[in-house]
């Protein structure tokens, strides 16, 4: 990462500083020790961002005057809890996802699907995650390694989720040939950025990357049984790419499928 420091939350024990330093060490940025600073002028004095590792969870903040960043589960817990009771969910069922079945999110950001197709692939499924942020990829895979729900069932889909940062092209290009179950992307992750105030915290993170259709092919060549995308209701992105849609009544959004051959 460019132009980012790891501190420790205002009064650090010594298994915080510990934490701390290690982080540093595994991201190779330096760490600086907090010394009753506050975090914006630590923003302002070494002109970066900041990491700050504190006993309860680990956040960033990259300008002064801004809510920190950090990973919560957010709608996905009451998606989880309502696919535990009832065994639903628009993105199960679009993907027509199995227990054992493989998912990659080419377009992770906060989690929210993978976690919920974690759920539905279960302990012999595999789930991966791709962003292209650095940042929000290390909140986020800190954040499923350490979230406490309560709920040993979410708390366990939440740990099984591999997360990696990478250009989704990049990583699509050295996946073997159906080497995945599923591949899905969820281009909206930018829109929703651009446009909500509840992701400030994360914008200055953010890496826009663009579905082309040589994304496409290679999600294409990588999956086995279905590439999804979910997209505005308006957007004219299921047409030009050639996905069958589902029609989502009353939604913002519905999810497009193309079905690779000998899928069925």
């Amino acid at each position: 990462m460019k132009d980012v420091i790891v501190t420790t939350s205002g009064r650090p024990n010594d298994s915080i500083i510990r934490e701390a330093e290690k982080i540093a060490k595994e991201l190779n940025i330096p760490y600086k020790s907090r010394n009753k600073q506050s975090v914006d002028g630590m923003i302002a004095k070494h002109k970066a961002s900041v990491i700050v590792v504190g006993k309860e969870r680990i956040t960033a903040q990259a300008l002064q005057e801004q809510d920190p960043f950090f990973f919560h589960p957010n709608a996905a817990m009451f998606r989880a809890k309502r696919w535990m009771k009832t065994k639903e969910d628009p993105l199960v069922q679009a993907c027509n996802l199995k227990e054992g079945d493989s998912f990659l999110d080419a377009t992770m950001g906060l989690a929210s699907d993978a976690i919920i197709a974690s759920l539905a692939t279960g302990p012999n499924g595999e789930v991966i995650g791709i962003e292209e942020s650095e940042m929000i990829a290390f909140i986020v895979k800190s954040g499923l390694s350490n979230y406490e729900s309560n709920v040993s069932e979410i708390d366990e889909a939440l740990r099984r989720i591999r997360v990696y940062s990478h250009s989704n092209l990049e990583w699509l290009r050295k996946a073997e040939t159906d080497s995945m179950d599923v591949v899905y992307f969820d281009p909206m992750f930018e829109e929703e950025v651009s446009g909500s105030n509840g992701f400030d915290p994360m914008r200055p993170f953010t890496v826009k990357s663009s579905f082309t259709e040589e994304v496409l092919e290679e999600a294409k060549r990588v999956a086995k049984k279905r590439v999804v995308l979910k997209d505005h209701f308006r957007s004219d992105r299921f047409q030009k790419f050639g996905f069958s849609v589902q029609v989502r009544p009353s939604a913002t959004y519905h999810f497009g499928t193309i079905e690779m051959e000998g899928s069925n």
